[in-house]
């Protein structure tokens, strides 16, 4: 009783004080939660960033499978290809929402977190959408490709497997 006594015989410059410390330890107890609790989710967007960098992978593999079929062409060697993306075409992830709600029905907090699929140990993202990135043109360097007919043909099957038009495409001699 007596600590509550004097309380309230403090002047009201002290009170003032009191309130302002109590302010501003909350705000520095509300970033160290968040900094506590934040650390999940900058961990799933590591791995979504991951994920996409391992889409960057499978482009190179489309590069490299399309130097191969070309190399079989007759007189075709040494075949370099450089596909250019105006995006990445990055996926649509799913997200794992949660809302609590406070007794007038209102929303008092949302949640978001990627949704993840577990396997062996693994955690992949679950994906909504799969965007594939959109081709803007290509280049391809390869020995034997003097003659303009080849060039065209090339140019036009490049064009046709990749969805754009063939002025995007250019064919050189190395």
């Amino acid at each position: 009783m007596e600590y509550l006594e004097k309380i309230k015989a403090l002047s009201p410059k002290r009170k003032k004080e009191n309130l302002i410390l109590l302010l501003v330890l909350l705000v520095v107890l509300l970033i160290s939660i968040n900094y506590i609790f934040g650390d999940s989710k900058q961990e799933n967007d590591e791995v979504v960033k991951e994920e996409i960098s391992s889409e960057k992978v499978k482009d190179n593999n489309i590069e490299n499978r399309i130097c191969e079929v070309l190399s079989n062409i007759s007189g075709v060697s040494e075949v370099s290809l450089v596909i250019n993306y105006s995006d990445s075409g990055e996926d649509e992830v799913v997200y794992e929402t949660k809302e609590e709600y406070l007794e007038n029905g209102n929303v008092s907090s949302v949640e978001r977190n990627v949704a993840y699929n577990e396997e062996n140990g693994d955690k992949t993202a679950i994906v909504s959408i799969k965007n594939t990135p959109k081709v803007e043109g290509v280049i391809m360097v390869a020995r034997g490709v003097e003659s303009a007919e080849l060039k065209q043909k090339i140019a036009n099957s490049l064009a046709n497997l990749l969805g754009i038009a063939s002025y995007k495409v250019q064919v050189f001699e190395k």
